[in-house]
């Protein structure tokens, strides 16, 4: 038995049917669990199989159509015949109402079309220009040129006769099951609610006793023929044989490739907006510094500024919306040098413009490109600047600006060895102060000849990105050792043919 609560969603199910319609079949299986007395009756399952625009009459339709006195239209007589010949004995709950029948189950329901909403707005006792220079032969001119096609759809709709006896007077309870439309131009068949066949619909039914009705909606069409489905298969590869025929001819086959011993590392670099800062028209400079081993073709891409920001709350938010992106290429071969190698890192000085032409350093902050694992990051980077010492140091930045107190700004980042002296390199004495946050958004995306589906193959798919660079590196050079062995012996046998 299943529960009345478990009810699922309904949606309206579309099918491309470009076989006959006449073909399709539903079937519908009902089933009723009616509490009475604290006690659930169960009646055994309803099935019945409805083909497309089948007739099939409710208890109160042929009581109706069975008088010819009722009919007074050739539907309603052809109605009476069928029903007075016996061609639709049929005692079943079930009934439908075909697209011949003058019913509308979405009725109420139904949104306005485009040019009811247009009409609607349209003022008919304002005044209106009269046209005067219409021409007639050109406006039939452009209503043969384009046409418009109607579309033309079929509606057929399964219904539920749920209702009861009182004094042997039958009081019906209709419901509609199913909805069915065929669009005739589009060949498109839609059918609400969808096909289920593992949990059924629910109606719940308020009478004199509780009752709930599960039934399931189940396509009974018979299933296509071997030799047509092999013909439809036929046709689906020979479709998108030539889509990407076409695709090819569009786009060519030259994909650009990164060298040998090579890992290409795409970088997007979105600067999206800093808060918390002192003075307000904030604009930022960023350098990207490159470790050994990393190269960048275009070095002016680097660096670069911004636009000038302005807060737009009290908070002194400001929003920036600055996208760059860079391509660097790391030499594979350096492995083999080094355990680990030194990640780029990104450098951010955040600045404000006073008037009178007063440049401020409000923040600085720096963050390691994470060029070994590919994905989208993001980033709040906490800023600081340099704490003036004394009045005066103070008195400058106020009246005159202090940013060209910071002439490097890798100075805040790890310091390189040729910076040290000794292998120290002391920050002591240096005076910060907290300001405010930056928020950036980085993308990467990796491309080497190391991800190739040779590589793929040696199980590597969980290991660390320099490992996978490694282990391409380390074939790449044992083959260049075949290749070279292979070229030796050749010639020694060329000489010993000659002695």
């Amino acid at each position: 038995m299943y529960n009345f609560k478990d009810r699922i969603t309904k949606y309206t199910g579309n099918y491309k049917t470009p076989d006959d319609i006449n073909n399709l079949k539903i079937r519908i299986r009902l089933k009723q669990e009616i509490f009475e007395d604290t006690a659930d009756k169960n009646v055994d399952w309803y099935v019945k199989e409805f083909l497309w625009q089948e007739k099939y009459f409710s208890k109160c339709e042929q009581e109706f159509y069975q008088d010819l006195r009722n009919c007074d239209s050739d539907l309603s007589r052809i109605y009476n015949e069928k029903i007075v010949t016996g061609e639709t004995n049929d005692d079943s709950i079930f009934f439908t109402r075909t697209n011949e029948d003058e019913f509308d189950g979405d009725k109420g329901k139904r949104d306005k079309t485009d040019l009811e909403t247009l009409l609607e707005k349209v003022d008919l006792n304002k005044e209106h220009k009269s046209i005067c220079n219409h021409n007639f032969e050109d406006s039939v001119i452009n209503s043969i040129e384009n046409k418009i096609i109607p579309n033309i759809v079929e509606k057929m709709y399964i219904l539920a006769d749920l209702g009861e006896y009182i004094d042997d007077i039958w009081i019906k309870n209709e419901f509609i099951l199913c909805t069915l439309k065929y669009e005739k131009v589009s060949k498109t068949f839609s059918i609400y609610p969808d096909f289920t066949t593992t949990k059924p619909y629910i109606l719940r039914i308020q009478g004199e006793c509780l009752k709930y009705v599960h039934y399931f909606i189940e396509n009974a069409s018979a299933s296509i023929q071997t030799v047509e489905e092999f013909n439809e298969m036929n046709i689906i590869t020979k479709v998108a044989e030539k889509k990407n025929f076409l695709i090819k001819e569009l786009t060519g086959d030259k994909f650009f490739v990164p060298p040998k011993n090579k890992l290409f590392v795409y970088l997007f670099i979105d600067i999206l907006s800093a808060q918390g800062f002192e003075y307000n028209n904030l604009y930022l400079q960023y350098f990207v510094d490159l470790p050994e081993y990393w190269t960048c073709d275009d070095l002016v891409n680097l660096e670069g500024v911004t636009q000038t920001g302005h807060w737009t709350n009290g908070e002194g938010l400001v929003h920036f919306g600055h996208n760059f992106d860079l391509v660097l290429e790391y030499d594979i071969q350096s492995l083999s040098e080094m355990k680990t190698p030194k990640s780029p890192c990104i450098y951010f000085q955040i600045i404000s413009k006073g008037s009178f032409d007063r440049y401020r350093t409000e923040g600085l902050a720096y963050q390691n490109i994470p060029v070994s694992r590919p994905g989208c990051y993001l980033y709040n980077l906490s800023c600081y600047r340099f704490d003036p010492v004394g009045y005066s140091e103070k008195l400058r930045r106020f009246f005159i600006g202090d940013a060209y107190n910071y002439k490097d700004p890798r100075w805040i980042g790890v310091p390189k060895e040729k910076d040290c002296e000794n292998g120290v390199f002391n920050k002591f004495g240096t005076y910060t102060i907290g300001t405010g946050q930056l928020q950036v958004r980085l993308n990467v995306l990796h491309q080497s000849q190391a991800f190739l589906k040779e590589f793929k193959e040696r199980d590597v798919k969980e290991k660390f990105i320099y490992e996978k660079l490694n282990s391409s590196s380390l074939i790449k050079s044992v083959n260049q050792v075949l290749v070279a062995f292979k070229k030796a012996r050749r010639k020694m046998y060329e000489v010993k043919k000659e002695l």
